[in-house]
């Protein structure tokens, strides 16, 4: 069971098996979120615990499997004097890694964005756009050379 805080000051009390996610929001109001799913829909929490305490209180818990961390790139309101404009602000987000249903990579963004995932969170896929590369994604650093055939001894005669 895991125990959390939300950010209205309330407890919140639930098995780690039925969250979805757990983020860290572009817009910085609160530390954390999370969304789960009790059986009656997808619910999103905003909490007041940090985000690194939640990704591994939900993560040492079993509650999402073979996890994936992207850095979530979305638009923020911001304050520019008179005038209100948007910006894209990093959070971050972890999810199992069998939400992801398609992938796309982007280059030359001026913006910073370097993958867009369709993620199924809550039944219906959604875009997101990440600062992180397909390749770092997978783990794989992009001008790693790829490793040339290792020769297998053949096996001695009469053997």
């Amino acid at each position: 069971m895991l125990l959390l805080n939300t950010a209205a000051g309330e407890r919140l009390e639930i098995p780690a098996g039925c969250v979805i996610v757990v983020m860290r929001p572009c817009n910085g109001i609160n530390p954390s979120a999370i969304m789960y799913d009790m059986g009656e829909g997808a619910i999103v929490d905003q909490l007041s615990n940090p985000y690194g305490v939640v990704k591994k209180t939900v993560l040492d818990a079993g509650g999402i499997i073979n996890p994936i961390e992207v850095k979530l790139l979305e638009p923020v309101l911001g304050d520019t004097g008179d005038e209100a404009s948007t910006t894209l602000a990093q959070g971050r987000m972890i999810f199992a890694r069998s939400r992801i249903v398609g992938r796309r990579e982007v280059l030359e963004d001026p913006n910073g964005v370097r993958s867009r995932l369709f993620v199924d969170l809550a039944g219906n896929p959604i875009r997101i756009n990440v600062a992180d590369t397909l390749d770092e994604l997978d783990g794989v650093e992009a001008g790693d050379p790829v490793d040339a055939n290792i020769p297998i001894p053949l096996p001695s005669e009469g053997a």
